[in-house]
């Protein structure tokens, strides 16, 4: 699975925001990647799974003009927690718990980091009131 998205940094007023926004829906989908996996838990021959966030940063002279362009890309990949058990299941009930805290406080940090830039603008649009 690996979904992709582009956003022009030079047409795109509010780039910054897009770009956490493209955060937030990764953080998202990986926390249900991983509730899956200790869904799966006691699953004969399941291995644990996750998703790998790509942000790579692009800028190419069209004309007399910079074009910049942030690129997003999400890949799932599939690997053992620990050594199978007898029935062939690897996934890992400690690890999958880091995770799953890790990637909920960065989700959270990167939630409140939004809406303070998102008070900001509504607070310069109300002419500081």
């Amino acid at each position: 699975m690996a979904d992709y998205q582009q956003v022009r940094i030079g047409s795109a007023p509010l780039a910054g925001l897009d770009r956490l926004s493209n955060h937030l829906t990764y953080h998202s989908r990986r926390q249900q990647l991983i509730a899956a996996n200790l869904a799966n838990l006691d699953t004969p021959g399941y291995r644990s799974r996750d998703l790998v966030f790509h942000e790579e940063y692009s800028a190419q002279v069209q004309g007399h003009r910079i074009v910049r362009q942030m690129d997003h890309r999400e890949e799932m990949t599939i690997s053992d927690d620990e050594t199978p058990d007898q029935d062939g299941n690897s996934v890992s009930l400690e690890q999958q718990v880091a995770r799953i805290t890790a990637n909920s406080l960065r989700y959270e940090t990167i939630n409140q980091i939004l809406s303070r830039k998102f008070a900001m603008l509504r607070y310069a649009a109300n002419d500081g009131r």
